[in-house]
């Protein structure tokens, strides 16, 4: 078998989209560059896009393979280059730029994802790697491209992700994430001038539950209570268990008093509903809830959020359980 005809199967019966385009178009743009002596490509690219944009559609597609027809779906190279051309230059002009930027730097390989409509109206993520043929005549006469679906493995990543977020147990976000939606949402207060509460939840005398019925018990209990408190608040609130039997909840604009009626309504709730054991056994789980929020001058970071509310949380304890405090320093 001749090395031609084995670059030819290769090329054919690669497992992604690969092709060779012709980017002559980049030698008038690198020299409107040089003339306006631009030092920092990508910013002046970002904020002059349409340079790019306007002029990709003088691309050629000088080879592709089977599977790139695949993917985007179309029988011939005229189809094809126009379906290529839209995708950059309507849908993926950030990976555009970027890799333009690259090329112009001189850079040998650029690598990128993009999420994109594809044949069937299905949304792919691609990853995208692009290589340069060296040619001193023509130096962006040859790019190859190869453009892989790796939509499965980003739903897997994001299942992934997601589960090291939630709590093994309730199901909630778990410690760190509640706390890192907490200072993001406190960022966001801060820099649009919105409110935001901040809300301590913790079960009164769940040591007697664990003790009485014992751990397994105490565990449906909580995974009980944890789907309560979620049902129970809105959809843009973001409930976490924050630990043990303590759950933390963040109402974005919202103010404290405000959260108090959302406080008001859990404690109903749960002051309505009748856990039971063994279908002798009935009992009340009874919650103890410290309020605080923002804007407060006593807060500065989300930490500060925290310890106004956690003091409010045990001021309803002090005060007699299943009670309401708030503190807004």
């Amino acid at each position: 078998m001749s090395v031609q005809k084995k670059y030819k199967d290769t090329f054919n019966y690669a497992p992604v989209a690969i092709l060779e385009l012709d980017y002559s178009f980049l030698t008038k743009i690198e020299q409107q560059l040089k003339k306006q002596t631009v030092t920092n490509i990508r910013q002046f690219l970002f904020e002059h896009s349409y340079l790019i944009i306007n002029n990709y559609h003088n691309i050629r597609i000088k080879e592709a393979n089977q599977n790139a027809y695949d993917l985007f779906g179309v029988r011939n190279k005229t189809e094809l280059l126009h379906s290529f051309v839209k995708t950059f230059a309507t849908g993926a002009t950030d990976v555009l730029i970027e890799q333009v930027v690259a090329i112009l730097n001189k850079e040998e390989r650029f690598g990128g994802e993009f999420k994109r409509k594809f044949c069937d109206n299905k949304f792919l993520d691609i990853f995208i790697r692009i290589s340069v043929v060296e040619n001193k005549k023509s130096p962006y006469s040859r790019i190859i491209v190869a453009l892989q679906d790796i939509t499965m493995w980003k739903r897997l990543e994001r299942q992934l992700r997601k589960k090291a977020q939630l709590d093994s147990l309730t199901k909630l976000l778990n410690h760190n994430a509640i706390m890192r939606r907490l200072e993001e949402e406190l960022i966001r207060a801060k820099r649009y001038g919105l409110s935001l509460s901040c809300m301590m939840i913790d079960m009164d005398h769940f040591k007697v539950v664990n003790d009485k019925f014992g751990h397994q018990r105490g565990d449906q209990v909580l995974k009980r209570v944890a789907t309560m408190i979620k049902n129970s608040v809105r959809t843009v609130d973001i409930v976490g268990r924050y630990g043990g039997d303590e759950f933390l909840l963040v109402l974005p604009e919202t103010k404290p008093m405000n959260a108090k009626y959302a406080a008001n309504r859990i404690q109903h709730i749960f002051n309505e509903k009748l856990f039971r054991y063994q279908k002798m056994i009935s009992f009340h789980i009874s919650l103890s809830i410290g309020i605080t929020g923002y804007p407060s001058s006593k807060v500065k970071d989300s930490k500060d959020l925290i310890t106004l509310a956690d003091r409010a949380m045990y001021s309803a304890k002090k005060a007699g359980r299943n009670r309401i405090s708030i503190n807004v320093g």
